[in-house]
């Protein structure tokens, strides 16, 4: 098997719930290696924050920056028995070193979320690996779960065989403490969704529940208040139907925003949440045509201004025909021009407001990242010494660094390692 067919982070395959690295086939993208343009200009801006020997045989799900000097980024290692063990790094301003690992009591577990508001208040989220399936299952990925986790999950990935609670740890700086979470209901499955810090005492955390035998879901919300985590319910959509909230952003503890998705007889309706502290408020995300299936909304970011930019697509598996891409400016909605990729894999803003996504051009097997300026967007190549050596590379978060217009993107890329992924993390303008 070829390094690019064990890729771990390819497109629409990363829940890491849900991935049993042996099961995983040949990705799109990677099977359009040969002949997409491997070397990105040698002008890019983007360097690797570190080199991707250093980072063999694992996978960076999420990074978290709080200042210059406070950067964290989350994943996973693997070893030649496909043994998963989380992992940490963290950034002092001069370098990037592994931080003590989370206690998971031995068990094989990976982590996919991280949330900061400094370096002595660090929450991260995550599976235990244990709980996987250890073949391929028959069941089919509803379009819905597909649609809104995107670049997260492909079908024929494994399942896990029994309910696990989640891993979902707290770092104060000298020692991690474990918080429990009730286990889903025995047959489902939890994928954690985003993990977002408004502050010491805001933290939200998004999962979602898939039943496979059933094909029911059900998506949690979850709030960390100082002292502790509740389960909070999100008012019905405006049709009275059920929601599942998925994304998170928002500039503080009054002016939180959720994306969530209603289902009316199998159609998807994005939705946009705000919480100011005291209530709920909801707003329809407006679609830019029909779509068999509806729409979701994956992807939300905020600007310093107080806009909302959401992205989203149609509620179907497989690469999209069209996006979504509209912005809330407190008022009312506005189109905003889709990127040049073919699905919006993650997204972020920097100090300066601009907006950043991620995402594959058409027969391109490397992420590419563009920067809406307010007025059009501008893309820009990951560097060289990435795209001249390695058959294709994720992107699965990015983030800003506050004050600066510095941006971090984890992700992975294709390697010569022992499963055929390395941790791919980019920096631009990091000093």
């Amino acid at each position: 098997m070829t390094a690019s067919a064990r890729l771990l982070g390819s497109r629409r395959v990363r829940i890491a719930t849900s991935i049993a690295a042996c099961a995983l086939a040949l990705t799109p993208w990677a099977a359009q290696a040969q002949t997409a343009t491997q070397a990105a200009p040698s002008g890019t801006p983007w360097k690797l924050a570190m080199p991707l020997a250093q980072a063999q045989s694992s996978d960076f799900f999420d990074v978290e920056a709080t200042s210059r000097t406070d950067a964290w980024v989350v994943g996973r290692t693997i070893d030649e028995s496909w043994t998963a063990t989380p992992l940490v790094r963290h950034w002092d301003g001069t370098r990037w070193s592994d931080v003590p690992p989370v206690r998971t009591d031995g068990r094989p577990a990976q982590l996919d979320a991280v949330a900061a508001s400094g370096p002595n208040d660090v929450w991260v989220a995550g599976t235990y690996n244990d709980a996987l399936g250890s073949t391929t299952s028959s069941a089919r990925i509803p379009d819905h779960l597909a649609g809104l986790v995107g670049d997260r999950l492909r079908s024929g990935a494994a399942l896990p065989a029994t309910a696990s609670p989640i891993v979902l740890q707290h770092w104060n700086g000298t020692r991690w403490t474990r918080f429990t979470r009730p286990a889903p209901a025995e047959g489902w499955i939890r994928f954690v969704a985003r993990l977002t810090s408004m502050g010491p005492d805001s933290v939200w955390l998004t999962t979602l529940d898939w039943n496979p035998a059933t094909n029911e879901y059900a998506g949690q919300l979850e709030h960390w208040d100082g002292d502790t985590w509740r389960k909070t319910a999100l008012p019905p959509a405006p049709d009275g139907s059920r929601v599942e909230p998925w994304a998170i952003t928002g500039t503080g503890p009054d002016d939180v925003w959720v994306t969530a998705r209603a289902d009316n007889n199998g159609t998807a309706t994005p939705l946009l949440y705000h919480f100011d502290g005291r209530r709920w408020t909801v707003k329809t995300v407006p679609t830019p045509s029909e779509a068999d299936g509806g729409w979701v909304a994956n992807h939300a970011v905020t600007t310093e201004r107080g806009d909302v930019l959401v992205f989203g697509k149609p509620n179907q598996m497989g690469t999209p025909s069209s996006l979504l891409a509209t912005r809330w400016d407190g008022h009312e909605w506005h189109p905003v021009p889709v990127p040049g990729v073919d699905e919006v894999n993650a997204a972020g803003t920097d100090g300066s407001g601009a907006v950043w996504v991620a995402g594959w051009p058409v027969g391109n097997p490397h992420t590419v990242l563009s920067r809406w300026n307010g007025t059009a967007w501008t893309e820009e190549q990951l560097p060289a010494d990435l795209t001249s050596t390695s058959e294709g590379s994720s992107v699965f978060n990015l983030e800003g660094i506050p004050g600066t217009r510095a941006m971090l993107a984890a992700g992975n890329a294709a390697c010569d390692s022992t499963t055929g992924a390395c941790g791919l993390l980019a920096s631009r303008g990091v000093r």
